[in-house]
């Protein structure tokens, strides 16, 4: 019989490999997070995770633990993270290198438009819109955002055209949105 610490093979040779040790179930993946976004991510948050070496293949999983107290290196505080990943993925080795986005918040069937048209004027949010062939500057109430479009919760429908710049952009459409740090 075996206990703990044994040397399995009698010899003290560590270049014969005797045993191979296979961790089973789904990886989990240690990601910094900026004391900025620290804040906003919660355990149980779903996130999206990408490996360097892996370019073709976008893995999906969940926050296990957020550290709240964080290491500071150089002047820089990082709040260490772990993602688990929602299923097994053998490709996916020790050390290798990721980028994740942990989503914040999300809906369904929202009203959507580029982020661009969107101008502040006298602390409201506007948007211009061509009405007849003839532009013109409404108010609305915006919700979630992401790199590139904001929800739009009144002030416009579906299928307005909304003007991103000094040409006609696209109209709003109908879609999910979500937000990550």
């Amino acid at each position: 019989t075996y206990t703990e610490g044994m040397n399995l093979g009698g010899t003290t040779d560590t270049s014969q490999r005797i045993a191979v040790i296979r961790a089973e179930g789904n990886p989990i993946a240690t990601f910094n997070l900026s004391e900025i976004d620290v804040a906003k991510v919660k355990v149980g948050q779903k996130a999206t995770i990408k490996l360097d070496s892996l370019t073709d293949k976008t893995f999906t999983g969940k926050v296990a633990t957020v550290d709240r107290v964080g290491s500071v290196t150089s002047g820089v505080t990082n709040y260490p993270s772990v993602i688990k990943f929602d299923t097994e993925a053998t490709e996916v080795l020790a050390n290798m290198s990721a980028t994740a986005s942990i989503i914040l918040d999300s809906k369904d069937d929202v009203l959507l438009i580029p982020s661009a048209a969107i101008r502040v004027l006298n602390g409201q949010n506007t948007v211009r819109i061509l009405k007849n062939k003839k532009e013109e500057s409404v108010i609305v109430e915006t919700g979630l955002t992401s790199d590139t479009q904001t929800e739009i919760l009144s002030g416009l429908t579906e299928g307005d055209e909304v003007i991103t710049s000094s040409t006609t952009g696209t109209g709003a459409t109908r879609q999910g949105t979500s937000s990550s740090p």
